[in-house]
């Protein structure tokens, strides 16, 4: 009886280490999986901040550009004339 109690106690204590040692395990890797993200730069995912950070041409970044951008690079098609033409004078 003796042995088996001295052999339980025995189990018990190892099963109690092995299970602190599995937390401490866990709370670290835990612990580095949060200073890896920190550390690494990531961030919040709003929209407004997600539309912020994404590259865009420099026309995309306000509507003043893209005006500014539209009458610097308008061309007129084959089509049209560049001198307006007086059709009451015609007729």
């Amino acid at each position: 009886m003796i042995v088996h109690d001295l052999a339980t106690a025995f189990d018990t204590v190892i099963t109690a280490a092995t299970a602190w040692v599995e937390a401490l395990a866990g709370a670290s890797a835990f612990i580095l999986c949060v200073a890896a993200f920190v550390a690494f730069g990531a961030r919040p995912t709003t929209p407004y901040i997600v539309r912020r950070a994404m590259p865009r041409p420099s026309w995309a970044r306000s509507p003043l550009r893209a005006r500014a951008l539209a009458r610097r690079t308008r061309t007129l098609p084959l089509w049209a004339h560049t001198q307006p033409h007086d059709y009451d004078e015609a007729a």
